[in-house]
């Protein structure tokens, strides 16, 4: 392998982590009037993941050997990484959405499905703004909303929290 064939098989230069876009709206019950959600969204994430996932293992003894065998497939959580602005809007709307599912002083929450957002997307992009791979998550929801850390010696930064979805199940559409 020479590294001319490196070159010519790394064509464009290569995928960037820094060059994705998050599509993402709020369930219809948190939907608010005037505001858009999915550009709010877009803008406000800082890091994303293309979406992992596994296929367990099933072991299946014969004659003190084992055989693997092809499981259940699993996904990861997805996480995404947003940045703070002084609205709180993408904050507010997770908290909201997580109290719709249970409130914190009952728990009571929510007797249906309508909490679970049907599709978000997430996108990696070429230098041009193409779109290399996309995709679609379904029946998603806010597991995990992080901390955001506040401290005197960080003058120089914004703030930034992770939210952790649940989903149950992805789709690769490009």
């Amino acid at each position: 392998m020479s590294i001319d064939i490196f070159k010519a098989r790394l064509s464009g230069g290569g995928a960037r982590a820094n060059q994705f876009r998050v599509i993402m709206n709020s369930p219809p019950a948190l939907a608010t009037p005037g505001l858009d959600s999915t550009e709010s969204t877009s803008f406000m994430v800082k890091a994303a993941s293309l979406p992992g996932q596994t296929i367990a293992e099933i072991p299946v003894n014969f004659r003190g050997r084992q055989l693997f065998l092809a499981g259940d497939r699993t996904f990861e959580p997805w996480a995404v990484t947003v940045i703070n602005d002084v609205e709180f809007s993408v904050r507010n709307a997770m908290e909201q959405w997580q109290l719709d599912i249970s409130q914190l002083d009952s728990g009571i929450g929510a007797t249906n499905n309508d909490y679970l957002l049907s599709r978000a997307f997430v996108e990696q992009l070429n230098k041009d703004d193409t779109v290399l791979a996309r995709y679609e998550f379904f029946n998603m929801f806010p597991q995990s909303i992080g901390a955001i850390e506040l401290n005197m010696g960080t003058a120089d930064e914004v703030e930034t929290f992770e939210i952790s979805f649940d989903y149950s199940h992805w789709e690769r559409v490009i």
